[in-house]
């Protein structure tokens, strides 16, 4: 298997999030619902929350992950690809954890909000690190900026040519 382009890597983007725009709204919606439902039982059922919120950004993740597995068959690439959906899984099951902890009674608001603090950071320094790593040695990788540019070029030009 070759080594897709950056050009390619992007068309393949753009087509996965073409075929899966409709998961993305319609898991925020239940999502909304769920959210709504729940914290009108009790708060207590806050890890509940994150997970009804969270849950399906992480299936869109993994099918992203799924997706950019494929531009690159290097062992190293699929490794940093991979550790970078396992990390954000980590956090998540992580704030489940703290948020449950603090509603027995094992950890008080100021320790929690250090430690949603410190595992949000650290998950976004690790993306970050993820990408510069995976940069050194595929030049055609695509960033999370990247895609995010190639998608306001591509709005801009649907407003023009319609």
């Amino acid at each position: 298997m070759n080594m897709l382009t950056k050009q390619e890597r992007i068309e393949r983007l753009f087509a996965h999030e073409d075929a899966t725009w409709h998961w993305r709204y319609w898991g925020l919606f239940f999502s909304l619902i769920a959210v709504a439902f729940i914290s009108y039982q009790t708060s207590i059922y806050l890890p509940l929350i994150l997970f009804a919120v969270y849950f399906p950004q992480l299936c869109v993740a993994w099918c992203k992950t799924k997706v950019l597995l494929t531009f690159n068959p290097d062992p190293r690439y699929r490794r940093w690809i991979y550790s970078d959906f396992i990390v954000e899984w980590f956090i998540f099951l992580l704030f489940i954890c703290l948020l449950a902890a603090y509603h027995t009674g094992l950890l008080t608001i100021w320790p929690l909000m250090v430690m949603l603090v410190t595992g949000t950071i650290g998950g976004l320094l690790f993306s970050y690190m993820v990408t510069r790593i995976v940069l050194k040695f595929d030049q055609h990788h695509v960033t999370n900026r990247m895609f995010d540019e190639a998608k306001t070029e591509r709005r801009a030009h649907e407003k023009t040519s319609s």
